[in-house]
C-alpha cells in the first residue's frame, strides 16, 4: 500500500488471550495480517528509532478513537518476518511484512508493504506501544506477565513465597 489513509496495530480478546493485528487501508482496499505480541510492540519501538534518527518522536497526543481497529477483521495471514524502514529522500517509513510459513512450504511467502508518512509513523509508533501495554502486569522482578489478580509463579524467587515491596 503506498498510500494508506487508515494504519493500526490493536487487539482483540481479553488480557491473556489476545490476538493482535496490524490492520492497513487505502482507497478502496483494505488488509489485516496477525502479529505476534511482541512484533506489534516491535513496530512501536523500531518507528521510535527511526523517528529519532529523523529528529522527531512518537506522538504524545493522538485520536485514539481513529486508531481503533475497523471490523470486520479478515486477516490475510500471519507476519513471520517484519521490517521497518525510511526514505529520507521520500521522509516516508516502509513495514516491510512477510507471511510466516512451515519448513516444508512449496511457495514463496506473501509479502506486503505498508508506506506511512511522517505523522502516521509518530501516531503508529505511540499506539503500538500503547496497546500491548493494555496487557497483563508484569512482575516487577522477572518481567514475566502476572495473572489479572497478581498471581505470578516468579523464576527469581524459585516459585516460593509471595511478592514483596
Amino acid at each position: 500500500m503506498h498510500a494508506p489513509h487508515h494504519v493500526t496495530v490493536g487487539f482483540t480478546g481479553v488480557p491473556g488471550q489476545r490476538t493482535f493485528f496490524l490492520q492497513a487501508e487505502e482507497e478502496g482496499s483494505r488488509a489485516e495480517f496477525l502479529l505476534e505480541k511482541g512484533q506489534a510492540l516491535g513496530i512501536g519501538e523500531l518507528l521510535t528509532q527511526l523517528l529519532a534518527r529523523a529528529e522527531d518522536a512518537p506522538a504524545t497526543d493522538w485520536d485514539r478513537q481513529a486508531m481503533a481497529l475497523r471490523v470486520p477483521l479478515e486477516a490475510r495471514w500471519r507476519v513471520g518476518e517484519l521490517s521497518v524502514g525510511y526514505d529520507g529522500e521520500q521522509d516516508r517509513f516502509l513495514l516491510e511484512l512477510s507471511e510466516l510459513q512451515l519448513e516444508d512450504a512449496d511457495l514463496p511467502p506473501d509479502t506486503a508493504r505498508i508506506w506511512l508518512d511522517r505523522d502516521q509513523a509518530r501516531r503508529l509508533a505511540a499506539h503500538a506501544v500503547e496497546v500491548v501495554e493494555q496487557g497483563r502486569p508484569t512482575c516487577e522482578l522477572c518481567g514475566r506477565p502476572t495473572e489479572l489478580d497478581g498471581a505470578h509463579v516468579c523464576p527469581a524467587t524459585n516459585g516460593h513465597g509471595s511478592l514483596t515491596r
